[in-house]
């Protein structure tokens, strides 16, 4: 199918190539969550993406939400956990994208609702924080660097056991922009779903466990004319601004409630929110 790369889902990935059953792939569904995991390279090869684990959380739509603390706070923060490693002691989320577009602004955006604590660690006050840091990379138009190279040099630096990255998607559905939330412990290699492909932001890479989160924010034109030959323009919901800031919202308390396991979450979005 024409739109089989023009997404970022493993969920859709999967739905492209026509198939109920394929060799090397596992798809479970479990209420709002789908599970797609990716065992051996031929499952690799059939559905586009990496050997790993892709978790997709269906949410209601960010355009009308109100209130993160209806449930999908705990929950997103439970899935989040079973992809953490198990040692764990401390973590750099890493926001990536452009401030100034809307729809790619995601990952910086997210960043304003994380916890920062790193720079408190050697202070007994603060001892029941969990030891976290932030970087948002910016775009390698603006910084003349790539986004992985910047992760990769404050991962040397500050030496965290993970790193968790957010970034906005591509989708092949536009019932998916703003409704869906993929979470992945293979990492990102930003762009790959419109096509610009960028150096990949993972384990095999900056060295330590990577795990990412993202929410659709983009579907190519194809989808809307309907035709293979317009697939090299994207388009964005108009109330892309809503999404993105709820979404980034939802996905930063999310990390710091899966994280700060002795701060309530009330507490912790009146420090952040």
């Amino acid at each position: 199918m024409f739109l089989e790369n023009r997404t970022d889902l493993a969920v859709e990935s999967f739905e492209s190539a026509d198939k109920t059953l394929i060799n090397g792939v596992k798809v479970e569904e479990h209420d709002e969550l789908t599970t797609v995991s990716v065992i051996n390279e031929n499952g690799a090869k059939a559905i586009g993406k990496p050997i790993g684990t892709y978790i997709t959380y269906q949410v209601p739509s960010f355009v009308s939400d109100t209130d993160i603390f209806d449930g999908r706070l705990d929950k997103l923060s439970s899935v989040l956990k079973s992809l953490l490693p198990d040692e764990l002691d401390s973590v750099l989320v890493a926001g990536v994208g452009n401030l100034d577009i809307t729809a790619d602004a995601l990952g910086p955006k997210t960043n304003n609702y994380v916890l920062a604590t790193r720079h408190l660690m050697d202070d007994e006050i603060f001892k029941d924080f969990f030891n976290v840091s932030g970087v948002s990379t910016g775009v390698l138009a603006d910084t003349g660097i790539e986004s992985a190279e910047i992760v990769k040099g404050v991962v040397s630096e500050v030496n965290p056991s993970c790193v968790i990255v957010v970034d906005a998607l591509a989708a092949s559905s536009s019932e998916r922009l703003g409704t869906t939330v993929q979470l992945s412990d293979v990492g990102i290699a930003p762009g790959s779903g419109v096509g610009n492909h960028r150096f990949e932001i993972s384990k095999k890479t900056l060295g330590v466990p990577v795990i990412s989160i993202g929410i659709p924010t983009v579907v190519s034109t194809s989808v809307i004319s309907n035709s293979k030959d317009d697939n090299s323009m994207f388009v964005t919901p108009r109330e892309i601004d809503r999404i993105t800031e709820q979404g980034a919202k939802l996905i930063g308390m999310s990390i710091n409630v899966c994280l700060q396991k002795n701060i309530s979450p009330q507490d912790l979005f009146s420090l952040v929110g």
